[in-house]
């Protein structure tokens, strides 16, 4: 693989998906990292739409890796459900994606879950249908890496943008949790050493720097060439 693509929330739209890289955007030799919210778990069509991509893959020489969002099914994500060029990425691992070492970080809280009608009710969403448990992020504080070139998560540091407003149709718990995952990837940020930070989710073109480090949000179906590895920011040294 020569080239790493990062892209946006997918949401279901697989069949995109494959016409972006392969016709609009004449993708080859790569590999392509999804941000989250593929949509992997909403129906069982999978094993068929991968049958009808796979030699379109293979000419082209891509392969597809995911991160978990908010919207996919979390039981995906343990390296048994994985596919010859569609890989979907475990949290808290180091990837080695086109000579990159990324470190992943899947999960979200979404904003309506739990949700305030508009008559001042509040409603449930259907699980297993509209969400799925266990979709937060894991927060691990122990045992991380050093230094990696990329860090990749769904959700941001609650110092990247966008600024963290509580929707109005957003309980208060559920804002709570939003907020609690958007802290502990601030932990993240100070505690791995890295030169880029993609994320999705939030479905606008952000982008900025902290420090040395460039950040980039993806918006849905839209791929990003990340910039070639440095040379001073091997895996392992500070």
């Amino acid at each position: 693989m020569n080239d790493l693509y990062v892209i946006g929330d997918v949401h279901g739209q697989y069949k995109e998906l494959i016409f972006r890289l392969v016709q609009r955007y004449k993708i080859r030799d790569s590999n392509v990292l999804v941000l989250g919210d593929f949509g992997i778990g909403f129906d069982k069509t999978m094993p068929d739409l991968y049958k009808w991509s796979s030699k379109k893959l293979e000419e082209n020489n891509i392969e597809i890796d995911v991160l978990r969002g908010n919207h996919d099914n979390p039981e995906y994500f343990d390296g048994e459900h994985d596919y010859p060029r569609l890989k979907f990425l475990k949290d808290h691992e180091v990837y080695n994606l086109a000579d990159h070492d990324v470190y992943i970080i899947g999960g979200a809280n979404s904003t309506d879950i739990n949700y305030i009608d508009e008559f001042g009710r509040e409603r449930h969403r259907e699980e297993g249908v509209d969400w799925w448990p266990g979709e937060d992020i894991v927060k691990k504080k122990e045992g991380l890496p050093v230094r990696v070139d990329i860090i990749a998560t769904h959700s941001s540091p609650l110092i990247f943008d966008p600024i963290i407003i509580r929707p109005e149709f957003t309980t208060e718990e559920q804002y709570e949790k939003i907020l609690e995952e958007r802290k502990y990837l601030d932990f993240i940020l100070k505690e791995i050493k890295a030169d880029y930070w993609y994320y999705g989710h939030y479905h606008f073109p952000y982008s900025g720097s902290y420090g040395s480090l460039l950040y980039r949000c993806l918006p849905p179906l839209e791929p990003y060439m990340c910039p070639k590895k440095k040379e001073h920011n091997p895996q392992g040294k500070i």
